[in-house]
């Protein structure tokens, strides 16, 4: 399926989107992330701004995707943090369960999103977060007891598959092309029109 964006012209099921566009249009990532609804929940004001400078996503996926994968989430220079890339791994133990490994965040001074303290209501940029706040897009990262896999398999299989469906906010049902169909119809009707009009004259004459 393809669709206009702007004045360019995208392929929405190709995830050659990530690299291409996703550091060119504005906020591409930030409202790609707003408009899926389970990602959206973990979102709160202060990370909607860290996510202003996020440029790309990746996915690296291991030769048995049932083994892991990993999800590599770039940025621009930022107010937050040093880093420029952060990874997040999931790996599959024998057991069958689980688990995670992060990019420790180098918070810059008095920007750390995912410190608690019991100011409660804290959620302004470089406020510290309570405990009693939902768990926000940050946290998930550096904890790995969030139901991590869920969200990651949410990215993976949703976002980065197909980011431009969540950027402009499509109805996966949704018909975005004029029904072919249609248009034979109106051809059948010029033409049958046309042939009506022909007899009329050859009569005529």
């Amino acid at each position: 399926v393809t669709t206009w964006c702007g004045t360019i012209f995208v392929d929405v099921q190709s995830s050659g989107i990530n690299a291409e566009y996703g550091g060119k249009i504005p906020d591409f990532w930030l409202n790609t992330f707003m408009n899926h609804p389970q990602i959206a929940a973990l979102l709160d004001e202060a990370d909607e701004e860290v996510l202003r400078y996020m440029t790309q996503l990746n996915v690296e996926e291991t030769e048995d995707i049932r083994s892991g994968y990993k999800i590599i989430f770039e940025f621009k220079t930022n107010p937050f943090f040093e880093n420029t890339q952060l990874v997040k791994e999931f790996t599959m133990s024998e057991s069958g369960d689980m688990g995670t490994t992060e990019t420790k965040i180098n918070w810059k001074a008095g920007m750390a999103l995912t410190e608690k303290n019991g100011d409660k209501g804290k959620g302004k940029v470089g406020g510290k977060r309570d405990r009693d706040d939902p768990p926000s897009f940050f946290s998930w990262f550096e904890d790995n007891s969030m139901g991590g896999d869920e969200v990651g398999e949410v990215i993976k299989d949703d976002i980065w598959a197909n980011p431009m469906q969540y950027y402009l906010d499509l109805d996966e049902e949704e018909d975005l092309e004029d029904d072919p169909e249609d248009e034979p119809e109106d051809e059948e009707e010029g033409d049958e029109g046309a042939e009506d009009g022909a007899a009329d004259e050859e009569e005529e004459e």
